[in-house]
């Protein structure tokens, strides 16, 4: 293999921080629009106890809110992780990000519908139905990443592959869960939401199973260094 040169270095770097800044846009706004959804409530007579009643009333949007946040959330750290390994980037690596992010963006839509419509099954059925595409299309992006290691920093452990498509399994299992709570309660599904995540990742974490979003994965002292 022919060694790259300081221009193709710095080329590779440029294409992948375009990568990785219009991605972050995309979490970014997707995250915002999730509290679009609540809105101020209306008074036919100004009353304390009327305010009061109605904002009690928006509490599954509060939660349906942070539970969304939460979930994106976390697909956005697993992505920084994973684009933290990449040393460059590659056509089927812009594709797989493309389609995992149409599916981000659209997550406030369904979002909107869980919060508005807790109770019914069919509310529910669809959260968690696109919870889980958004958890298939986070796989397959992993497995583009480290298609052949020909994308990864130098010295990348080849035990992070496997850490992050065990990790990336969580979404899925998570909307399983949800789907599951939703037909106990609408407040178990909100629960679910909230705490199923970080639970599950953290008796991952125990285990060794994923990366700690804390800790910055293993590479190479120089491996930032174009002369190397």
């Amino acid at each position: 293999m022919t060694a790259k040169t300081g221009v193709d270095w710095a080329h590779d770097e440029s294409q992948l921080e375009r990568l990785t800044f219009f991605s972050d846009a995309v979490f970014a706004i997707a995250m915002t629009l999730l509290i679009v959804e609540i809105h101020v409530p209306e008074l036919p007579v100004l009353s304390e106890r009327g305010l009061g009643i109605r904002l009690i009333n928006l509490m599954p949007h509060y939660i349906g809110f942070l539970s969304s946040f939460l979930v994106i959330g976390r697909f956005w750290v697993a992505h920084h992780q994973l684009f933290g390994l990449l040393d460059r980037t590659s056509t089927r690596l812009l594709w797989t990000n493309t389609l995992f992010l149409l599916a981000v963006a659209f997550m406030p839509f369904p979002a909107a519908v869980l919060s508005t419509y807790v109770q019914l099954r069919v509310g529910v059925g669809f959260y968690c139905a696109w919870l889980t595409v958004l958890g298939l299309a986070n796989l397959v992006l992993i497995r583009a990443a480290f298609a052949q290691g020909t994308l990864l920093k130098p010295g990348v452990s080849p035990e992070l592959e496997r850490q992050h498509l065990r990790g990336a399994m969580i979404p899925i299992f998570l909307g399983l869960l949800a789907l599951v709570a939703g037909m106990i309660s609408p407040l178990a599904v909100l629960v679910a939401l909230t705490l199923g995540g970080p639970l599950i990742g953290a008796a991952l974490r125990r285990k060794g199973s994923v990366p700690d979003s804390g800790q910055a994965p293993p590479v190479t002292a120089d491996q930032s260094n174009p002369a190397h």
